[in-house]
């Protein structure tokens, strides 16, 4: 019979999260997986492959950026890739897990054309749409709060296939927040990203400064207006590098 060992360990994350973790063996995790922790616990990650199961409870502060992050990203991603689709908290699985275990981040999006094709398997129906989310992973994660107990997330998420995480780093009873983009390929550590490579030219500053606009903002004009106005300073610089980088200047003459 397989066993579940140590016993739960809890750890609270830096925004004020509780967080549940327990090591068990990969039949332990595959059976438990058919609790419905989701009643419990907001954020739920049964892993078979790594014998861990974490259980989290957010804080108020925690639900408060997951929810702005969704809105930065609508945003950005409208205006810079064309199309963006929102998972939320869908909980991802790689091929070949058993059913029920897998990830919920804190938010998770299609890009660009896979949020067409999203959409286009939703029209066609429900079938369609799960049978995408199976076979597609999301191109954009975001998490706002990575414990010490959970941060194996990073690995799992390069092995779904999505192509870049958001770690938003904040901590409670303070103004203190910083973001950080990373570049994930199955197999490989991840990579350190000075701007997104999805939302082409967005810094992780740009994005911190959306989220503070957002946060400060009481209607949703407001709050699009916010994450618009980040966006057009970042392109107006984008331009004004080129224009003075010598190795464009034979194209201006």
């Amino acid at each position: 019979m397989p066993t579940v060992n140590p016993p739960v360990t809890m750890y609270t994350g830096p925004l004020g999260s509780t967080v549940h973790a327990l090591r068990a063996d990969s039949g332990t995790v595959a059976e438990l997986a058919a609790v419905d922790w989701s009643r419990h616990y907001r954020r739920v990650w049964l892993d078979p492959a790594g014998g861990l199961i974490t259980l989290m409870s957010p804080s108020r502060l925690h639900e408060e950026l997951a929810k702005t992050l969704d809105i930065v990203v609508d945003a950005a991603g409208s205006i810079l890739a064309g199309a963006v689709d929102g998972l939320r908290t869908t909980r991802l699985r790689r091929p070949g897990d058993p059913p029920g275990t897998g990830v919920e981040p804190d938010c998770a999006f299609y890009i660009g054309p896979h949020a067409r094709g999203y959409r286009a398997a939703l029209v066609e129906g429900e079938a369609a749409a799960d049978a995408f989310l199976d076979r597609t992973a999301p191109d954009l994660v975001v998490e706002v709060e990575i414990t010490s107990a959970d941060e194996g997330k990073i690995e799992r998420y390069a092995e779904m296939g999505v192509r870049e995480l958001w770690w938003l780093r904040g901590r409670r009873g303070t103004r203190e927040l910083r973001a950080e983009f990373l570049a994930l390929c199955p197999g490989s550590p991840p990579r350190n990203l000075q701007a997104s490579e999805l939302l082409v030219g967005l810094t992780p500053g740009d994005v911190c400064e959306a989220v503070e606009g957002v946060r400060l903002s009481l209607t949703l004009t407001e709050r699009m207006e916010a994450v618009a106005r980040v966006v057009r300073r970042r392109r107006q610089e984008s331009v004004r590098v080129r224009e003075e980088d010598p190795r464009y200047a034979s194209y201006s003459e």
